[in-house]
C-alpha cells in the first residue's frame, strides 16, 4: 500500500508540473512574432556627416518646403496684379464730332490701365485722316517711352503729345493711335496734330471709372487729304444731328422703331423710322427714293434720311437692288 500511494503522489506531481508548464507554452503560442521591424540605420561616418552638412547648407528647404513658398509668391503675385489693374468694361459710343473752329468744347476720351484705347480720326466724307508725322523727333511721349513703329523711332514719330498715357501710332500714314494710362489713375491731356491740318486736336483723357473707350471714331467736320469725292451733284448736303451721327455708328436713339428690311441682308442694311422720316444705314447706293440729307462714316457706310416709304431701290457695284422697309414686330 505504501508503493502504491507512493507510485500516485509521484503521477500528481507530474501531471501539476505538466499543468505548469502548459500556460507558458500557449502563452509563447499565442505571442507570435509580427512583421520584422527595419533594421536601423547604420551611423554615419564622420565624412557622410560632413557631406550631409553640407547639403543641408546649400539647400536648406526641402521641396515640401519650397512648394509651399512657390504657392505664397503665386498668391502675393497675384494680389499685387489685382491691386496694379483694375477690371473695366468697355463701352460703345457714337463717333466724336470735332472742328478746327475757335471755342469747340474739349472732348473726352475714357480710357483704363491694361486696356489699350483706339481712337481713329475721319473726315467728313468719312475717309481715313492721317496723323502727321515728325521726321525730326523721335519720341512722341514727354514721358520718355518711345512709339510703337516698327522702325523703332529712327524715322520719326507722330505728331502726338501727352503726358502720363503711352501712345502709340504703328506706321507714319496711320489714322489710328493707340492710348494707354501709364497709372490707375491718371489725369492728362492729348494734343494731335492730322495730316496738312491747321492746329492740332485737343483731348481731355480721364481714367480710372471703371469703363473705357475700347474702339472710338473722330470725325473731322472737315475734308481731309484722302476726301473722297461727292456722289453727283445731286447728292443733299450733310446734316450735324447728333442723333444721325450715332445712328452712322449703328447705335439708335430709343425713340427709333428698327425697320424689317426684305429683299436685303441685315448686314447690307440697317435701317430706322422716326416720325414719318426714315433713315437707312448702308454701303450701297441709294438710288431712289430721293434723300433729304445723308451722312458719310467710315469703312464705306452713309445714312440717309428720307420721307417714308414701303420701297427703296440701291446699286450694289452697278446692280440695281430692291428692297421692302416696314416697322419691325415685337
Amino acid at each position: 500500500m505504501r508503493i502504491r500511494a507512493m507510485k500516485t503522489r509521484s503521477f500528481s506531481l507530474a501531471l501539476l508540473g505538466l499543468m505548469g508548464f502548459m500556460p507558458f507554452t500557449a502563452l509563447a503560442q499565442s505571442a507570435a512574432p509580427g512583421p520584422e521591424t527595419a533594421p536601423a540605420s547604420p551611423p554615419l561616418s564622420a565624412e557622410q556627416q560632413d557631406q550631409q552638412a553640407a547639403e543641408d547648407e546649400a539647400i536648406p528647404l526641402t521641396p515640401e518646403m519650397i512648394r509651399r513658398l512657390g504657392n505664397r509668391l503665386k498668391e502675393n503675385q497675384k494680389a499685387r496684379e489685382d491691386v496694379a489693374t483694375e477690371v473695366a468694361a468697355p463701352t460703345s459710343r457714337p463717333a466724336i464730332r470735332v472742328s478746327f473752329a475757335p471755342g469747340q468744347q474739349t472732348s473726352l476720351i475714357f480710357t483704363t490701365k491694361g486696356y489699350p484705347t483706339a481712337v481713329s480720326f475721319v473726315d467728313r466724307s468719312g475717309a481715313p485722316w492721317p496723323i502727321a508725322w515728325n521726321t525730326t523727333s523721335t519720341s512722341a511721349n514727354p514721358d520718355g517711352l518711345k512709339n510703337c513703329s516698327s522702325d523703332g523711332g529712327k524715322g520719326g514719330s507722330p505728331a502726338v503729345q501727352t503726358t502720363g498715357f503711352y501712345t502709340c501710332v504703328p506706321y507714319a500714314g496711320s489714322n489710328t493711335i493707340n492710348i494707354e494710362p501709364l497709372s490707375l489713375s491718371p489725369r492728362g491731356g492729348l494734343l494731335v496734330t492730322l495730316k496738312g491740318a491747321i492746329k492740332p486736336i485737343s483731348f481731355l483723357l480721364l481714367a480710372g471709372r471703371g469703363t473705357y473707350d475700347d474702339n472710338l471714331t473722330v470725325r473731322v467736320n472737315e475734308d481731309g487729304p484722302n476726301a473722297k469725292q461727292e456722289m453727283g451733284p445731286e447728292a443733299a448736303p450733310g446734316t450735324a444731328e447728333p442723333f444721325m451721327n450715332a445712328m452712322l455708328s449703328g447705335i439708335a436713339p430709343a425713340s427709333a422703331v428698327p425697320q424689317s428690311v426684305e429683299g436685303l441682308s441685315p448686314d447690307d442694311v440697317r435701317a430706322w423710322r422716326m416720325g414719318n422720316e426714315l433713315y437707312i444705314r448702308t454701303r450701297l447706293a441709294l438710288m431712289t427714293p430721293a434723300w433729304d440729307s445723308s451722312e458719310r462714316g467710315e469703312d464705306g457706310y452713309t445714312l440717309y434720311a428720307f420721307r417714308q416709304t414701303p420701297y427703296i431701290l440701291l446699286s450694289d457695284s452697278g446692280r440695281t437692288v430692291s428692297a421692302s422697309l416696314k416697322d419691325m414686330t415685337p
